[in-house]
């Protein structure tokens, strides 16, 4: 289990299935996770169960949970790129009762810290809608950076939204959150002596 300030992350366990079931039919969780509203699908819990716990082997999904072990979001990567070392990564809190409070914050620097020390990644990067002020807002205290812009690239309640793509080096994540960063680094030196 990777732990943070305020979020532990571990891997879906068939428990979670009822509560992701409920978050991934929420039009407001699917609203500001994708901006995917009008939803396109509903998806049933086999389809979620199947999605989460027998998904592709080229998407890593995990469960995201509070100070009390309640589980309030997921968070994944996917899109692994070996010889570049990078991935795109993604995030839902889907407990709304915890928009706001900086866990999705967390979680995705905990997230981010296991990504470039165990999975060696030189790069990550995401995506969201131009209207998710408050996601990109979270992206930026991580220290990712807005490197572009697909115009009318979503489309939500009606309307042409603009995508917003985001990226986070290693390096950048280094000078921002270095000091459990350089402990991983110190021990890594010392497994090589």
């Amino acid at each position: 289990m990777l732990k943070g300030q305020k979020t532990a992350i571990r891997p879906v366990e068939e428990d979670d299935i009822d509560e992701l079931y409920e978050w991934y039919n929420d039009p407001d969780v699917n609203l500001w996770s994708s901006g995917a509203w009008p939803l396109n699908s509903l998806l049933s819990k086999d389809q979620i169960a199947v999605k989460f716990l027998d998904g592709s082997p080229d998407i890593y999904r995990y469960s995201i949970l509070d100070e009390n072990n309640q589980l309030i979001g997921t968070i994944g990567f996917k899109e692994v790129n070996i010889p570049a070392r990078s991935a795109t990564i993604y995030v839902i809190i889907g407990k709304k009762s915890y928009w706001g409070k900086g866990y999705g914050t967390d979680a995705i620097i905990v997230f981010a810290r296991f990504l470039f020390t165990q999975w060696n990644l030189h790069r990550i990067s995401l995506d969201t809608w131009d209207e998710n002020t408050r996601a990109i807002k979270a992206y930026e205290k991580v220290g990712f950076k807005i490197e572009g812009r697909q115009r009318e690239a979503r489309y939500v309640l009606g309307n042409y939204h603009d995508a917003i793509l985001m990226g986070l080096l290693r390096d950048e994540f280094l000078a921002l959150h270095g000091i459990c960063f350089q402990a991983a680094k110190d021990q890594e030196q010392k497994n090589l002596i």
